[in-house]
């Protein structure tokens, strides 16, 4: 998969102040004969201490600056926005329609339509109320209004703070990011190619595992409030997590998932499960 451009923006930035550093060195290096023994004579060893800061203050700069963008960037709350679908010319209607009939005939009731933060977007979300999951259907839209987004999930609220949700797109290089600010406790699936119903047989059977692996239970709220409150606390661990990553080390993490990506992202879930094995043995 090829890098996505925020990605590859930063280690261009990176690579700027390296080589600025390289350049810097060799230039010192030039001035005293290339010779390094030359260097660590007290004048010199000034002066090359003033080059690194020269090259390290930089980079931390740049580092800590934009750190503290993408945190700004980050709501600190999350605020659904009630909207029709004529609100939105560019919809997909038929798609739309499609899927709200299938989700329908599963027996999921209709919540709301709402919009998408950030950027442009649509979802429609629903809720089981025998089964007790969610399901949304989402489009989202370019600036000049064409659709480059439709995809449909469920996902299920269970106790102790897990979640595990299913989604019927392939991953792409969006989800790098994203996958910086994982939830250990928040399971997810990716399933291109995959049928509304089929999709929905998955997702009971893979959270009735994780119930018996774990020994926990389901939530069987399954209102808009409900909703709501869990995209509220979503959106502040997002936040609380960013501020405590190491931003080159976050961004190495991004490059590494897109290079290489996962389909399933399954936190402490094995590792939790084998523990509560042990521990019946």
């Amino acid at each position: 998969m090829q890098l996505s451009a925020g990605i590859q923006q930063f280690w261009l930035a990176v690579a700027s102040y390296i080589l600025l550093g390289i350049s810097l060195f060799l230039y010192l290096l030039a001035v005293n004969g290339w010779q390094l023994t030359n260097m660590l004579s007290l004048p010199d060893l000034m002066g090359f201490t003033l080059v690194v800061a020269i090259v390290i203050f930089p980079l931390l700069w740049y580092l800590s600056n934009l750190k503290f963008q993408l945190i700004q960037s980050m709501p600190d709350d999350l605020q659904f926005q009630e909207i029709a679908p004529t609100n939105y010319p560019q919809l997909d209607v038929v798609s739309l329609a499609y899927h709200t009939t299938i989700l329908e005939s599963l027996g999921f009731i209709h919540l709301i339509d709402h919009d998408i933060k950030p950027g442009i977007g649509f979802a429609r979300c629903f809720a089981h109320p025998k089964h007790y999951c969610f399901a949304e259907i989402g489009q989202g839209f370019k600036e000049t209004g064409e659709v480059i987004a439709q995809n449909f999930a469920f996902f299920s609220v269970l106790q102790q703070d897990w979640v595990v949700a299913e989604i019927n797109r392939a991953i792409n290089s969006g989800d790098g990011i994203a996958y910086i600010w994982r939830h250990p406790q928040q399971i997810r699936r990716y399933h291109p190619n995959i049928d509304v119903d089929e999709l929905f047989r998955s997702h009971l059977q893979f959270r009735q595992q994780i119930l018996t692996d774990l020994g926990i239970n389901l939530s069987t709220d399954v209102s808009w409030t409900a909703f709501k409150t869990h995209e509220q606390e979503a959106t502040i661990f997002r936040k609380q997590a960013m501020r405590r990553k190491n931003l080159l080390l976050a961004m190495l993490e991004a490059t590494l998932f897109e290079m290489k990506p996962k389909s399933e992202w399954l936190g402490n879930y094995l590792k939790q499960a084998a523990k509560k094995q042990r521990n019946h043995r």
